[in-house]
């Protein structure tokens, strides 16, 4: 039985595989895949912390995720996809230099 700190992460996990395989237009939704594509790929060290709480290998879903999901962005994506892009780097870029 999974404790409740358990069943949240295993919960934050789930949604950032179906943001990452996420095929609409809502810049809102293709705004989630990006960063859950990013968070997913990128070995960031929070997403390998939440997969060992939870005994997870985390090249296990990165593989699920690289096999059976398509994180590509379609043609339509893509056109609304490059200004959520730059508007993420802009934010990253800041976040560096004030040193967050």
């Amino acid at each position: 039985m999974q404790t409740w700190e358990e069943k949240l992460i295993t919960a934050i996990l789930t949604q950032a595989v179906e943001d990452a395989k996420y095929t609409g237009l809502s810049k809102k939704y293709l705004k989630h895949k990006i960063q859950a594509i990013d968070w997913i790929m990128s070995n960031d060290p929070q997403f390998s912390y939440y997969c060992k709480l939870l005994n997870i290998e985390p090249s296990y879903i990165k593989n699920k995720i690289k096999l059976h999901t398509n994180t590509r962005f379609s043609k339509k994506q893509k056109v609304l996809v490059k200004p959520i892009i730059k508007m993420l780097e802009r934010k990253n870029n800041e976040q560096r230099h004030i040193g967050i």
